[in-house]
């Protein structure tokens, strides 16, 4: 070989080296990328740990009852979502059990300490069949009625027979009902974690002849002030240690979700817990699972440690396990309006603008709904279920046929039950506070 030869091979051996780096390169960057995404995609399945068995998860299949509306309506429903915000919503989803215990063999004792902390002789009790207990105040025509298995209870006041009550002068202000309705539920032990964070909320009530209730317009107007107690809750949370958990937290964000950082130590160090605080829907949006009534001092509760501004507590409270117990695959945004679409969604609410929303439903014709935003949240039944699971909440506005716009909400259960599978045993631990996207 000359010179000439050796050198013209060299050029092109270091061509060809050249170009299997660079080919090198490219194909490791390939591989580091696919892995990558295989760590993501392995993070993001769901495990359907809730139940051993896709079975027994199934029966707890999660079922809303749905308001009617008038005969003549419409299934006309226009999309003006913000673009890019219907998709922009997690895939897969924290399901969370309940922690109910059943009914205790003490029940009955237990529920006589409730009465006796909401200032009921518990000695006068009356058992209804094998579902409740109630007790009556007839000096004040109260009324406390606690569920035999769960401890939930009501306390009513007739006033059919207590009459007008004369608010002018002695109805507390909103912010002073608040607190009023706060320190109730603190001082009997009745207002847990979840409360604390989200604002209770004031609602203006007037009290009709038949003792049924309507929305007042004003202060000045009102008889009674309701006060809700919001659930507030990060049901959907990821630990700083997981693979892109930044990158997750800030597509979370991005998404409407409002996150808080806590921080824990573990074996290998102290990490950061990104929490999303979560919406908490009930049947009725506007209507919490514990609400207390407050009025003027009622002079006929002569028991100096009861609180005379308080004539009703709605309480109804299931306790949910602080991690969750697995990760389900979700429906699509999409596939939630299309279902809505079909008339198979739950109307939850509809109202005519700054209508009441204190008197009970009643049927509407509508002739066009228009979905305005949807968004990912949790549902608490008034009844015992087993699971906190999440649904879409697709809001807008109605317009009826009188021409009045009103407001929407439809739920529908956000997981898609065709994918449920038995329970995923991984070979490595995953971190139990999960929600993934």
């Amino acid at each position: 070989m000359t010179l000439t030869e050796a050198s013209h091979w060299t050029k092109r051996f270091g061509v060809i080296f050249g170009v299997f780096i660079v080919l090198f390169i490219i194909a490791t960057l390939i591989v580091v990328s696919i892995n990558k995404a295989k760590t993501i995609d392995d993070y993001l399945k769901p495990d359907f740990a809730c139940t051993d068995t896709s079975t027994e998860f199934l029966k707890s299949r999660l079922t809303i009852p749905s308001l009617t509306l008038a005969t003549g309506s419409d299934d006309v429903f226009e999309l003006e979502t913000e673009t890019g915000k219907v998709d922009a919503l997690p895939r897969v989803a924290n399901v969370h059990k309940f922690n109910i215990p059943g009914q205790s063999l003490n029940a009955q004792g237990e529920a006589k300490i409730i009465a006796d902390k909401l200032g009921f002789n518990p000695d006068l009790m009356q058992r209804i069949g094998s579902t409740s207990y109630v007790w009556t105040k007839t000096k004040t025509y109260q009324t406390l009625t606690v569920s035999a298995r769960t401890l939930n209870f009501d306390m009513k006041t007739d006033f059919t027979k207590v009459g007008s009550i004369d608010s002018s002068l002695s109805l507390p202000s909103e912010a002073e009902a608040i607190s009023i309705a706060t320190n109730y539920l603190k001082g009997k032990g009745l207002l847990f974690e979840d409360y604390f964070k989200a604002t209770p909320e004031a609602v203006n009530i007037n009290i009709t002849p038949s003792g049924t209730f309507t929305q007042a317009k004003s202060r000045s107007d009102s008889e009674l002030i309701r006060v809700d107690f919001y659930r507030e809750k990060p049901l959907i949370s990821i630990r700083s240690d997981y693979t892109d958990a930044k990158k997750i937290k800030d597509t979370l964000e991005k998404k409407l979700f409002q996150s808080t950082t806590d921080s824990i130590v573990t074996d290998s160090g102290r990490i950061d817990i990104y929490n999303f605080d979560t919406i908490v829907a009930y049947q009725n949006p506007n209507v919490p699972n514990i609400s207390v009534y407050v009025g003027p001092k009622n002079a006929k509760i002569t028991d100096t440690d009861m609180n005379k501004n308080v004539y009703g507590v709605h309480f109804i409270y299931w306790p949910v396990d602080s991690q969750p117990c697995g990760t389900y695959s979700l429906i699509s945004p999409q596939t939630a309006i299309d279902i809505v679409q079909k008339g198979e969604g739950s109307l939850a609410y509809l109202n005519e603008k700054n209508g009441d929303d204190v008197i009970a439903y009643s049927q509407r014709k509508v002739t066009k709904f228009t979905i305005f935003t949807i968004t990912l949240g949790y549902f608490e039944s008034q009844e015992e279920s087993s699971f906190m699971q999440p649904i879409y909440i697709i809001s807008g506005e109605a317009t009826l046929s009188t021409g009045v716009v009103g407001i929407f909400h439809y739920y529908v259960p956000a997981i898609d039950y065709s994918l449920v599978k038995n329970k995923i045993v991984t070979t490595t631990p995953t971190p139990s506070s999960t929600s993934l996207f």
